[in-house]
């Protein structure tokens, strides 16, 4: 995505005024972070430097491309204002909450965007790690993008009609009326052979063994 030409014309411009924006979307509410002082306006969003609840953003982690190999990471620390706002974000229901990181540039005089905030960063409430000093509390979030699950572990699962509904639900009927499967088939890995011995023939023969037949010339 292209930086706004309305922004990209505001940092081109003498002493411009730029913030970072922090969106983190809890199962019960949004919060709603910049880093600096004051507030900016982004539509009907409004971004302030401190949360009563969740407190005020102390840093971001470093903004680089990640290697081919690895998906995308980031962290943000936070200063939160009490003990409700840590259990709030280190709950287990928060992870995964939608979390997205914007540079914006802001009018000194409105507290308005300037264009179109230039996004950072999209992805997921992964973990939290607490710091806890004499005078300051410090929560760490690590972040996740959704290209982390291509990295799974998929060993194991059964494509048959039991499994597939039981992770998504009765209403999930894939293969319902597909034939074959209710002996579990496996995919993923080299599942349990359904075999008994192995054969091979000539000519026309088959290789394989038990019920598992396969005629090694349309192989």
């Amino acid at each position: 995505m292209s930086m706004s030409p309305a922004m990209l014309a505001a940092l081109q411009a003498r002493n411009p005024l730029l913030a970072h924006f922090l969106e983190i979307e809890l199962p019960g509410r949004t919060i709603r972070l910049l880093d600096g002082s004051g507030f900016a306006r982004w539509g009907d969003k409004v971004f302030t430097a401190e949360d009563a609840d969740f407190g005020k953003i102390a840093g971001f982690g470093e903004f680089t491309e990640a290697e081919g190999t690895e998906a995308p990471r980031q962290t943000v620390q936070l200063l939160p204002t009490g003990n409700a706002a840590i259990a709030a974000l280190t709950a287990p229901s928060a992870q995964g909450s939608p979390v997205t990181i914007y540079a914006a540039a802001i009018d000194r005089q409105t507290g308005q965007v300037i264009g179109e905030p230039d996004v950072r960063f999209v992805g997921e409430l992964d973990d939290a790690g607490f710091n806890h000093a004499q005078n300051s509390s410090l929560l760490e979030l690590e972040l996740a993008t959704i290209w982390e699950r291509l990295f799974d572990d998929n060993e194991g699962h059964r494509w048959n009609n039991a499994f597939w509904t039981s992770l998504f639900g009765p209403g999930a009927r894939a293969f319902e009326h597909t034939p074959n499967v209710g002996e579990q088939t496996y995919w993923g890995y080299n599942g349990p052979s359904k075999g008994s011995g192995g054969s091979y023939g000539g000519g026309n023969g088959s290789i394989g063994g038990g019920n598992d037949h396969a005629r090694y010339d349309q192989v």
